[in-house]
């Protein structure tokens, strides 16, 4: 059988239905719940603690949230509690500047001081300095997060466009054919974030525009149009991916257990 795109992301949507009916449903709509609720309270609070804290941990993980120590989550946590409703220009203080400092250790000290220096310099709130760091995102530039830490900090407060490529990511858009066919590059590199997120973004414009995910929280319905939210794609891949949600796509991929087997690339080629 030959690969075909458009068989491809005609049966991803229903593997994306079926993951949202399926036994980790109610971990990806809490994760999408919490996008929509990050997404919010960035827009109606200057500096919300939620951002703030996730920032922090991007900092002092690199990003990968497997690293947070139990010590670390603790100080956090006694940290939100403490400034949980401070929203105005105090929040920017020396006091709090060295309480974070503290909290992720000297190694990652300067990044601290230059994420206050970002929000002094300028007088910016968290919401704008969220919009420049967007703005560097599209220039291929960052400040005081790494390009992954940046890309998963702006996807998960709304920057839905984001792309935070991991391992998973990687795995999935190469072997299902997305990177050979929607990539706009003549000589892309398989192995660069910026193509696999090029490759990801043109799939989802292509392909998937039009088709929507729908939420409920409380009474109110969010709708999500996947076409232009290529970051809300990704937690659909990781999750089929990660060892701690489907795990089919993973390090050795279960292609027989895989619902995309007759319209992946890897899978049609490995049958052969």
């Amino acid at each position: 059988m030959e690969f075909h795109i458009n068989k491809f992301a005609d049966e991803f949507k229903k593997t994306i239905d079926w993951m949202l009916n399926d036994c980790h449903a109610q971990e990806l709509k809490d994760d999408l719940l919490s996008f929509q609720k990050n997404k919010n309270i960035l827009e109606t609070k200057p500096y919300p603690i939620e951002a703030l804290s996730m920032i922090v941990e991007l900092i002092k993980t690199n990003s990968l949230h497997s690293k947070t120590s139990e010590n670390f989550r603790k100080k956090m946590k006694d940290f939100r509690r403490k400034y949980k409703d401070e929203y105005d220009e105090n929040f920017r203080t020396q006091k709090v500047k060295d309480e974070l400092i503290e909290i992720v250790g000297k190694r990652k000290q300067r990044n601290i001081e230059r994420l206050f220096e970002c929000l002094e310099s300028e007088n910016l709130t968290l919401k704008k300095f969220t919009d420049k760091l967007y703005e560097l995102a599209k220039q291929g530039k960052t400040e005081v997060l790494g390009p992954k830490g940046r890309d998963n900090y702006l996807r998960d407060f709304g920057y839905w466009d984001r792309i935070p490529i991991d391992i998973h990511e990687k795995r999935f858009i190469i072997r299902s054919g997305i990177y050979h066919s929607c990539s706009s590059k003549q000589q892309s590199d398989p192995l660069d974030k910026d193509d696999l997120q090029d490759a990801l973004t043109r799939f989802c414009k292509t392909y998937l525009k039009g088709f929507k995910v729908y939420l409920k929280d409380k009474e109110e319905e969010i709708e999500i149009e996947l076409g232009s939210a290529p970051g809300i794609v990704d937690i659909f891949i990781w999750s089929f991916s990660a060892e701690d949600r489907y795990n089919i796509c993973g390090d050795t991929p279960k292609c027989d257990e895989c619902k995309l087997k007759g319209v992946c690339l890897y899978a049609l080629t490995n049958s052969q």
